[in-house]
């Protein structure tokens, strides 16, 4: 507990300088409390205050927890701070300081997101749970199927306008790079084993299994030129369920993960491909539903944090709790319905082993999670918002509506005055509102990792990897990731934080890590000013640097002499480089290699259209599991540089830090930090095949090697 108390301290040291406060009796505190609670105080009691203070700013009137000595109403820990933003009596200060808010979450929320296993009883807890809200979703199914006129006729006329029809040829099946419940690696699973006999007709076999259509045709014949590769088609008793496990969220309360059946995965990429582009691209819903871009979200949180026009509302258990009867009705009218079953897992296998029948649409780890869970929140947020001022449901009424609603996943934003009976539409069809996390009278808004409080950031840099105290423990995921968190706080102006885990690092490395002013890869601790450690390369004519690199280890993972997985990976690797060569900014999709007919018909309909977007678990992580190419804040940890690594914090593999990022200079981005370019090149393997094909190995995730490399400076 020694590292994790110093850089809390230093915290604390800093706060004091930038707030003119006293610090020695909370740092006294902290260290006399983590000593005798361990890192459980940093982890799940310091948490409870933050979350306190949010409410306090929501409320207007402050409420200490239990586990803090109080002072009136306020806690006696960070008593100078809460002094600044709330009365004595626990009232709230019309001219509460933002900084000092910052401040507090800061210190409170620092070790909230750590990357590390919940404990049994919570991992119990959480499967409880999951069993407990399918019994709710069971015993609310005659309150989802009852009459209700509004919300038939808004989804018959939003989605069958949207998706009136699909095309085969439209949707382009490949894998995810996450982990599948059948726990193929990722060469194999382009060994296409397995495929479901109900979705034979809308997802065909011979279209989406090989490469083209003459393969399929001489193994439905024969059965001899690529036996090792037969497929098995499963009847609906032979289906393989999804498998449920957890990672790491917050230290109470573990994310659940419901991994799916490769196959399963390898149509669900397809369907949400599909979705994505037509949802951003059709009028009813592009003012509304986003996948791309979080900053329209983070920027609406921005402006109504200092006008309070906007109410930004969280869900609870989102994905968890819409109901397949749901998804069947809002989407019957639709040409998409079916497709969506197909693609569907129909039941789960629990940690424990049981197996129940899964009565949600889905849950975290599908592809389709994200999408139809954005979808299904739409249609309901319309309905509220019409039944409230009484309209008749209409495309331009619609229309008019869609640019009221701002929706991220489970992110939603509608104007206060809709806010209220949004919340009770919502819970009438077994949704939750998280009411710790949703804010509308208050001048604290909240939305897509940004927050704000009157047009100031308040969001802290939270830590994702355990600053363990033994340096033989560190890995390089640990260096990695306190390297960008020292690098977050510096860009901040946290130097005193800054340069408390540079030292860390540097202890744990016993190297030198340079100092610069010009990002790029490998390890570096930025600096606005100065660059040290450079060496003048006569031949190339130009100044180097050398920092180290971590590359990730292989594996054995061959398909080398199966000649249908290797035209299928081949395929879908020559897609995703054409696509990621002519759009850099582009999703880059992919399948088993067509006849260039098809390939053409396809790239025709997706250039321009299609962009970088997050995955579900097969993605997660955090993830967050956390860098993308298109604009938006890092990580799960609160906000560090792109979405891909933002949804793979929930895996293998998390950075830390908070910020955010974006491809146009503006002031809104200014207070956060590094651009993409800083970390990419670290973590460039988890973006696609960057050195060519390989059949014999695969990436292992969460592994690495180290190397000294000299970066050209300039």
């Amino acid at each position: 507990m020694k590292r994790p108390t110093m850089l809390v301290e230093a915290m604390l040291r800093q706060a004091a300088m930038d707030l003119d406060l006293s610090v020695e009796r909370d740092i006294g505190t902290i260290r006399y409390r983590c000593e005798h609670e361990g890192l459980s105080f940093l982890t799940i009691v310091l948490p409870k205050l933050s979350d306190s203070l949010e409410q306090g700013l929501e409320l207007g009137l402050l409420t200490c927890p239990s586990n803090f000595a109080r002072h009136g109403r306020l806690p006696r820990f960070l008593g100078g701070f809460f002094r600044r933003v709330f009365t004595l009596d626990g009232r709230l200060l019309d001219d509460a300081c933002p900084e000092t808010i910052y401040w507090i979450r800061q210190i409170c929320r620092f070790f909230k997101k750590l990357k590390k296993e919940c404990a049994d009883r919570f991992n119990d807890l959480a499967t409880q749970h999951f069993i407990d809200v399918e019994g709710e979703l069971r015993r609310m199914t005659p309150q989802i199927v009852r009459k209700d006129i509004i919300l038939d006729k808004i989804s018959a006329i939003i989605w069958s306008q949207v998706f009136p029809e699909i095309d085969h040829v439209d949707l382009v099946c490949h894998h995810g790079p996450g982990v599948t419940a059948d726990r193929l690696l990722s060469n194999e699973r382009h060994r296409l084993r397995k495929w479901n006999q109900r979705s034979e007709l809308l997802f065909p076999s011979d279209l989406h299994c090989y490469p083209n259509f003459g393969l399929a045709c001489s193994v439905d014949s024969t059965g001899i030129e690529f036996s090792a590769s037969d497929i098995e088609y499963l009847d609906l008793n032979q289906e393989e369920g999804v498998r449920v496990v957890f990672v790491p969220k917050t230290q109470t309360t573990p994310r659940v993960i419901a991994i799916e059946p490769s196959h399963m995965q390898y149509m669900q990429q397809s369907v949400k491909d599909y979705v994505y582009r037509v949802l951003e691209t059709h009028s009813l819903t592009n003012k509304s539903i986003r996948f791309t871009r979080q900053d329209v979200n983070q920027r609406l949180a921005y402006s109504s944090s200092i006008d309070k026009r906007l109410a930004t509302l969280d869900l609870k258990d989102a994905s968890d709790r819409v109901h397949l009867e749901l998804v069947q009705r809002i989407f019957k009218n639709s040409g998409l319905l079916e497709y969506l079953e197909d693609a569907r897992s129909l039941h789960a296998t629990l940690p424990d082993g049981r197996n129940i029948v899964l009565t949600k649409y889905a849950s975290m780890g599908s592809a389709l999670c994200f999408p139809v869970e954005a979808m299904v929140f739409y249609t309901l947020v319309q309905c509220a918002m019409h039944q409230l001022d009484g309209r008749r449901p209409s495309t331009s009424s619609i229309r008019e509506y869609s640019r009221k609603i701002d929706i991220y996943g489970d992110d939603i934003i509608v104007p206060v005055e809709y806010a209220d009976v949004v919340v009770r539409y919502l819970e009438q069809y077994a949704l939750k509102v998280n009411v710790s996390k949703s804010f509308k009278e208050g001048f604290f808004r909240e939305s897509c990792g940004a927050d704000y409080y009157k047009g100031i950031p308040v969001n802290p840099v939270y830590a994702r990897m355990e600053p363990l105290d033994n340096a033989r423990d560190w890995g390089p995921s640990h260096v990695m990731s306190w390297t960008a968190t020292a690098n977050l706080f510096y860009m901040r102006g946290k130097w005193i934080v800054a340069q408390a885990i540079r030292d860390m690092v540097c202890s744990v490395t016993r190297t030198t890590i340079p100092i610069t002013n010009k990002v790029g890869s490998g390890l570096f601790f930025y600096s606005f000013f100065q660059c040290r450690d450079l060496y003048w390369n006569r031949d190339l004519q130009c100044w180097k640097q050398k920092r180290i690199h971590y590359y990730p280890s292989k594996k054995k993972d061959s398909i080398d002499g199966n000649e249908l997985a290797c035209l299928n990976k081949w395929g879908i690797q020559a897609k995703l480089r054409s696509t990621a060569s002519s759009h850099p900014h582009t999703r880059r999709l992919g399948g088993p290699l067509r006849s260039p007919q098809s390939w053409r018909d396809v790239e025709d309909r997706r250039v321009g259209q299609s962009q970088l977007v997050p995955n579900s678990f097969d993605t997660h992580d955090p993830a967050t599991q956390e860098f993308t190419s298109y604009d938006m804040p890092v990580s799960e940890t609160a906000v560090l540089q792109s979405t891909q690594l933002r949804n793979l914090a929930d895996k293998d593999i998390s950075l830390c830090g908070a910020g955010v990022w974006t491809d146009t200079e503006s002031d809104f981005s200014a207070d956060y930090c590094l651009t993409e370019k800083v970390q990419a090149n670290t973590m460039e393997y988890l973006f696609g095949d960057t050195f060519g094909l390989d059949f014999r190995t695969s990436t292992k995730r969460g592994c690495f090697k180290s190397r000294s490399r000299w970066v050209a400076y300039a």
